[in-house]
């Protein structure tokens, strides 16, 4: 992900290319696909016609293909303009980011750089608090790729003492804050580089005596996790 005055842009991947993606750019080519003309779809989305060319041409320069492909009318008009499958792909592309983006708003972000990738048992490794953070690899991620990995707060498990089990991403940390939050309580529990909010039920809390202030183990397999190229 990457910043702009126009939003965060994403990385998009189309063959051996790069391309950066924001909501602006997405909703041009939406509308350009709803609407069947970049005069219409850049009053939609309240941009100057000549600024929606010029986006067009930049994103069609960066994977060397024609996104929209035009069609000029007669004297009384009919032009046209579509996407190529080419730019349906685009957005394509982008809805999946979107999607998954918006599954987990309410979630536990780290975004760091790939230090190491295991291809024969399909994990990849970041670093968090100087230590090893084991991930599943889904997908095609290398060696120094920046990444932005999800956690669910209901896919982590807190005790206090770490305990030997199969699951080897354990952090210790302590607890920050407490509130109530959909029948859950909701902790944020302070690992030092991050915070992560956990959420744990009125049974666990009472058991573990889970206070303000208390030292903490957290755990998360590393099947519970999403990443996404930035």
């Amino acid at each position: 992900m990457h910043g702009s005055k126009d939003g965060p842009q994403y990385r998009l991947k189309f063959d051996d290319k790069i391309m950066l993606l924001n909501n602006k750019k997405f909703k041009l080519l939406k509308y350009i696909d709803e609407c069947g003309s970049i005069m219409k779809a850049s009053k939609k989305v309240e941009i100057p016609y000549r600024s929606s060319l010029k986006y067009i041409e930049n994103l069609e320069k960066d994977i060397d293909a024609t996104i929209v492909s035009t069609k000029r009318g007669g004297k009384g008009g009919g032009g046209e303009s579509k996407l190529t499958n080419e730019g349906k792909f685009i957005l394509k592309e982008y809805r999946k980011v979107e999607s998954i983006l918006k599954m987990h708003e309410d979630v536990n972000e780290i975004e760091s750089k790939i230090l190491d990738v295991d291809e024969k048992n399909k994990i990849a490794y970041i670093k968090l608090n100087n230590e090893k953070v084991i991930l599943p690899l889904r997908g095609n991620f290398n060696i120094g790729d920046r990444v932005l990995v999800l956690i669910s707060p209901e896919d982590i498990f807190i005790m206090l003492e770490p305990q030997e089990s199969s699951v080897r991403n354990i952090f210790k940390g302590k607890i920050t804050s407490m509130k109530l939050k959909n029948n859950l309580i909701r902790l944020n529990v302070n690992l030092g580089e991050v915070n992560f909010f956990v959420d744990v039920t009125e049974y666990a809390r009472e058991q573990l005596n889970l206070t303000l202030g208390k030292n903490v183990f957290i755990g998360f397999k590393a099947a519970a996790i999403s990443m996404v190229k930035i």
